[in-house]
């Protein structure tokens, strides 16, 4: 099995493991005493952690040359932190597990795509495509098991969702055991030859960011604030969205679980095509369709969330997140070369989880203190925002 395989088999259990407690989570916190705010505190303790953790993870695998340590520490910590955060009396407790669990994860996340964007370096026109493959069977796994967790919570127990995620982890963990990585020293020196490192910076340059001319020399700026804005509106509504569709809905467990299942399952055709779009049309474009797409579903759990309007609803939620997903992880792969892949890929993780910060926090403030549906629609409002500043960006970019 090689390394590209491998990463993806890990991906797929990784978020099979996030899967299974994701749609659940805030019920656990809420049946451990937490009300919305202290929700929200708990997605912006996790997120500040993130923050400074993802870009230090990136600049220490871009020092030390290697990212397999990062993978295998990170995927044990998470298997120990689930089996913690199971056997927790109150949610107090979270605050630690929280701040442990983010830096294990945004070593995890940092690190897995950067080695991605070391495998795929020389694969310029399908690389958007082949980051779609690998991120959506990693939804494929999400969505096959948030379709369960909800009728698993029914039949045992919330904190039952939480054991089976630490297994999951652990198995993730043996996996990334075998993953084979040579560091720049270990490259042949006949493939080096005389060149002194500046020429050798310039050609890595040149091979891992000439893919198209529409995706050549793509700015940071664009991607890190469209990755905080992202973070920011999804933060907000998904922070609390199983207590709006449960609590105030009046969907079961498993009904919600089920229709966040159907989002993340369509996840996997909607990954490879926006990868394959973004190949085509450019990262930024597809950027922009995107978040006009996750207008229309905010507006959905809005007006229309009842069936079977909200299956539609869902679908398309299912191409927005992929959307986004696919075609930011292929910019931030590529967007600069081997040396400087990991701080890249600490600086995007960073900006999301800062824009996590203030979704979590301002999503359960205005839930708990106004409603869902003007917490909801508010957040519509900023990413329509997003979308008409990425599209303006693009267009000033393609007259130059």
């Amino acid at each position: 099995m090689n390394n590209v395989t491998l990463l993806t088999v890990i991906a797929f259990i990784f978020f099979m493991s996030r899967g299974i407690i994701g749609p659940v989570s805030s019920l656990y916190m809420e049946s451990l005493g937490a009300n919305y705010v202290a929700i929200g505190l708990l997605g912006t303790t996790f997120s500040l952690a993130a923050v400074f953790s993802s870009y230090l993870w990136g600049q220490a695998s871009d020092r030390i040359g290697r990212r397999k340590i990062f993978l295998i520490l990170s995927l044990a910590i998470m298997s120990v932190n689930y089996w913690l955060t199971a056997a927790i009396p109150s949610y107090e407790y979270m605050f630690p597990l929280s701040l442990l669990g983010s830096a294990s994860q945004a070593a995890y996340t940092t690190a897995s795509l950067a080695l991605m964007g070391d495998l795929l370096e020389r694969r310029h026109e399908s690389r958007g495509r082949r980051i779609g493959t690998y991120r959506g069977l990693g939804s494929l796994g999400f969505g096959l098991t948030a379709f369960i967790s909800g009728s698993v919570a029914d039949w045992s127990s919330l904190r039952t969702t939480f054991n089976i995620a630490a297994i999951f982890m652990a198995a993730a963990f043996l996996l990334a055991l075998r993953i084979k990585e040579t560091s720049p020293s270990d490259r042949p020196i006949s493939s080096i030859g005389h060149k002194n490192d500046e020429q050798l910076t310039q050609e890595v340059e040149t091979v891992s960011v000439t893919p198209s001319k529409r995706n050549q020399k793509l700015p940071l700026g664009p991607l890190l604030i469209s990755t905080l804005l992202w973070f920011l509106v999804t933060g907000a509504v998904y922070a609390v969205w199983a207590n709006y569709m449960v609590g105030e809905l009046g969907y079961s467990q498993a009904e919600m679980s089920r229709l966040w299942g159907i989002a993340s399952l369509s996840e996997l055709p909607f990954m490879i095509l926006a990868g394959w779009l973004s190949d085509r049309l450019g990262r930024l474009t597809i950027l922009s369709v995107g978040f006009l797409a996750w207008t229309f579903v905010f507006l959905g759990y809005v007006l229309v969330p009842v069936t079977p309007w909200i299956i539609i609803v869902q679908l398309i939620r299912g191409f927005a997140y992929s959307a986004f997903t696919a075609t930011s992880m292929t910019y931030a792969a590529e967007a600069r070369s081997k040396p400087q892949r990991g701080r890249v890929s600490g600086l995007y993780n960073s900006s999301g989880s800062i824009g996590s910060i203030l979704g979590s926090t301002m999503g359960g403030a205005l839930a708990q203190f106004i409603n869902f549906r003007i917490m909801i629609a508010t957040n519509a409002a900023i990413i329509f925002i997003g979308a008409v500043h990425v599209a303006i960006v693009e267009i000033r970019r393609s007259r130059d």
